[in-house]
């Protein structure tokens, strides 16, 4: 690549391993500068082979090869074997989650991904010849690090990007199923990703595919023996879907019955932990369940610590995904993780009945999710989206895709690359994932099939048959094997959640609902940056009205957390933090209790309800400068918190008094065995009920626990 001043700033690891080197080539000198970390699968020199005479190898991620025995694992050595000449390919049973460079001694360079894009590799949008696996590296080589506008929209209307455009407009990712090919000729990507799905071959499951399944099943099983440490226990994660099974059915086939662990993470009564439990139960296996983000409490934070992590996730990402998912890492590691991940390739990603006739991009998307949920894009900005989806669809009907292929089209070329990826670039430093169910075959498998097969999800029926069919009848979370499977298949009752268990969804993200202080500082950072390119796409106005009047729902959560990371990345506000510093971003977080008044809370104090084990304090508490929130209410004595919870119960009685939909009521239980220890000498506790990250009370009471 190109040099650029303090490469090292641009880092989001501190490597093992640090290499800073020159290339001198027929056709010009080439700056090299690595980052390794030890992994489960490499020392860092694996993953560089430099030699005079035959040029340089790069790998990141894993790469493997199948033999009789298993997968052999390759390192950068071996891999620059197998690419010994400008024009070699690595041979079809080579598998795994890589990005590889390849500089021959002429100085030519080839650069590509593993065949569904998981590991990112970006380049020059000009055709200059800098590469990087980290975007910001290439923007600051080229010295240009102004903003793309059609990225940043994408963050607002679904959460992540679609297609190659990146967070700056001076660099692009290498496209899913591309190799950059950089030489005296030029810089330019060589590629069909459509071609190599067989869309225009003969669709359908037939006999003729039972070959390439079993294929696929070896391989699969040959990446789970890759990832598995030793001969010790296997910890295996386990829900209640069907990805998570093939993988279970795949470890029994393997004779690993003995070794596996199961656990869950999810809350007490959610359907992926009841399932869980019982299908150990029914294989006589160990499991576990683990709280979610680590523990069972709802999730409130403060602004500071909201929007020290996003800025965080968005220095580390360089703005590349939406904060949804919170993709942060925070240290280095040599461990491993076998994931069901990239199962959605094999079955249809959305269940909805398509809308007759040729689908149009925002419907085709709308099958997933809503497409700008919070109706914040501009006009331009909307049809510049609607255009570039509108040109994906037409290739993929070109290369004989049919209407319901579209929209698990679009997951794979947009969502596996742009949303996994975007996880993967982080995440894969503190545990390497291993994901069977992306073996080559599988995915040649994954659209011969009609979209219907694919809906039924055949292969993953076709896999659990042949690899371990005592898992068939076993039930599923909230659904079922599809009765167009045929009459001998079992369909099980679907695990349905246990009476007032937690929503499915919702954690840390709905801070923006229950804590109003988020909303008014966010409202200020963005009055104080209102020349910003993001307004090119995002209708400033608008996105301020939806900050105080809007209830999120998890759409509306994703577009806007989605914003936030463009704004924060585009307006400076990222905050550095590497990958194996000691320091967390709570340290380095942005002091925002400044930037706006704490909003005020009223409220009040209805009854306190007497039970047998707790005491339950009901009332009422609405922000009247932000009415969509529904504020988080904390149970206080002498200045200890015993309980926090959102004012999000209906109360009608609430609405002529001016309090929108009235759903602003709380109940707030505490155990009786909290208050006992600190009540007076009189036996009494005074308990004082205070808005979530506020220093002053709303209501005050005297109980006898």
């Amino acid at each position: 690549m190109a040099s650029c001043a303090d490469p090292d700033a641009r880092a989001h690891i501190l490597g093992d391993h640090r290499l800073a080197a020159a290339f001198a080539t027929p056709s010009g000198r080439w700056q090299l500068r690595c980052w390794a970390t030890e992994t489960h699968f490499y020392q860092p020199e694996a993953q560089l082979w430099q030699d005079d005479e035959a040029g340089v190898c790069v790998i990141h991620g894993l790469v493997w090869r199948m033999r009789d025995d298993g997968a052999e694992l390759l390192d950068a050595a071996a891999v620059a074997s197998l690419l010994a000449r400008p024009g070699d390919r690595l041979p079809a049973d080579v598998g795994g989650e890589y990005a590889i460079a390849r500089l021959y001694r002429d100085g030519s360079l080839t650069a590509f991904s593993d065949q569904a894009g998981l590991h990112q590799l970006f380049r020059g949008a000009a055709g200059q010849p800098v590469l990087s696996n980290r975007a910001s590296l290439v923007a600051a080589c080229l010295g240009d690090e102004a903003p793309d506008p059609a990225a940043q929209a994408w963050l607002a209307a679904i959460g992540y990007r679609v297609g190659t455009a990146t967070a700056f407009a001076s660099v692009s990712q290498i496209g899913q199923g591309s190799r950059l090919i950089i030489d005296a000729a030029g810089a330019r990507e060589q590629g069909d990703p459509l071609r190599a799905l067989g869309l225009g071959s003969l669709r359908g499951w037939s006999a003729a595919h039972v070959d390439d399944l079993e294929r696929g099943i070896a391989q699969a099983c040959a990446a789970i023996g890759l990832g598995i440490p030793g001969e010790g226990p296997v910890d295996l994660p386990i829900t209640g879907g069907k990805d998570s099974r093939v993988i279970l059915a795949l470890c029994l086939s393997m004779g690993l019955r003995d070794r596996l662990r199961l656990f869950t993470r999810g809350y007490e009564g959610h359907p992926d932990v009841i399932t869980s439990r019982l299908i150990a139960e029914a294989l006589g296996l160990p499991h576990r369940r683990e709280p979610p983000h680590g523990s069972d409490e709802p999730a409130f934070w403060t602004s500071e610590r909201f929007f020290g992590k996003l800025a965080a996730q968005a220095w580390q990402t360089d703005a590349m995904v939406g904060g949804w998912d919170l993709i942060l890492g925070q240290s280095t590691g040599r461990e491993t993780l076998v994931s069901g991940h990239m199962g959605e390739v094999l079955k249809a990603y959305s269940k909805k009945a398509l809308p007759e006739g040729p689908l149009d991009p925002v419907s085709m998307v709308r099958l997933q999710a809503p497409f700008d949920p919070m109706g914040v894009l501009l006009p331009d900005a909307r049809a510049a989206l609607e255009s570039e989806l509108r040109k994906q669809m037409a290739e993929a009907r070109a290369a004989g895709a049919l209407e319901a292929d579209l929209p698990d089209l679009f997951y794979y070329r947009n969502r596996l690359p742009n949303w996994l990826g975007a996880i993967r670039a982080i995440k894969s430093f503190e545990r390497q994932p291993v994901v069977p169910l992306g073996a080559p075959a599988l995915l040649g498998l994954a659209f011969r099939l009609l979209p219907e097969e694919r809906a039924r999800e055949l292969l993953h029926y076709q896999i659990i048959e042949r690899a371990a069919p005592e898992l068939l009848p076993l039930p599923f979370a909230l659904q079922s094997w599809h009765a167009a499977l045929g009459e001998d298949v079992p369909r099980p009752a679907p695990i349905l959640p246990a009476p007032g268990a937690p929503p499915v969804f919702g954690n840390w993200q709905f801070s923006l609902n229950h804590n109003a202080s988020i909303r008014a500082a966010l409202a200020a950072l963005i009055d104080g940056a209102p020349d910003l390119t993001l307004w090119t796409s995002v209708d400033r106005a608008v996105l301020l009205d939806r900050l105080r009047t809007r209830r999120f729902d998890m759409f509306d959560a994703i577009s806007l957390l989605g914003i936030v990371i463009a704004f924060l990345h585009e307006a400076g506000l990222a905050v550095p933090m590497r990958l194996g510093e000691e320091r967390g971003c709570e340290e380095q977080a942005i002091a925002l209790s400044e930037l706006a008044e704490l909003p005020k809370v009223d409220g009040y104090l209805d009854a306190v309800v007497e039970e047998e084990d707790l005491l339950r304090f009901d009332g009422w508490a609405f922000c009247a400068a932000w009415p969509g929130a529904q504020p988080a209410i904390e149970i206080r004595v002498g200045g200890q918190v015993l309980a926090v919870a959102a004012a999000s119960n209906d109360r009608p009685d609430l609405i002529p008094h001016g309090m929108g939909d009235g759903r602003h009521g709380f109940s707030i239980a505490v155990a009786r065995d909290l208050l006992r220890p600190l009540v007076d000498d009189c036996g009494q506790v005074e308990v004082m009920l205070t808005p979530f990250e506020g220093d002053y009370e709303i209501a005050r009471r005297v109980v006898r626990p």
